[in-house]
């Protein structure tokens, strides 16, 4: 049971990493785009030191990955809670209808264990 969890952990972690970074990419490419907007079009943006401005975009990309990442997790939640949902009303509808590829398998598999159909023993 703990590897089934740990591999799930992993899973849900790698997958939030993924989201944050590519938050993070986004967040950084708009705030990019706007400082040099204002560089380019505003004086009180340029009166501002170069170190500041450096601050504001790691502000930028801190919030874009924590954005990102949280968006990424709960997706993989919800996609992880929605496949057991689908998977219990599977169990669910078998145990009460049955499931005719099992019921296939089965024949199939009653049929090959036969005796008229082994090979004959000399």
């Amino acid at each position: 049971m703990r590897l089934i969890k740990q591999n799930d952990d992993d899973l849900a972690a790698g997958e939030a990493m993924r989201g944050g970074f590519i938050g993070a990419v986004k967040y950084s490419t708009v705030a990019l785009f706007i400082g040099g907007v204002l560089q380019a079009s505003s004086p009180r943006f340029r009166a501002i030191k170069t170190p500041q401005k450096g601050w504001l975009m790691v502000a930028a990309a801190l919030g874009g990955f924590g954005n990102g990442s949280d968006t990424a997790f709960t997706n993989f939640e919800r996609r992880d809670r929605e496949m057991q949902i689908r998977i219990a009303n599977q169990k669910r509808h078998d145990i009460l209808y049955g499931n005719p590829n099992t019921e296939q398998k089965q024949t199939a598999a009653a049929s090959l264990s036969t005796p008229e159909n082994s090979a004959p023993s000399a």
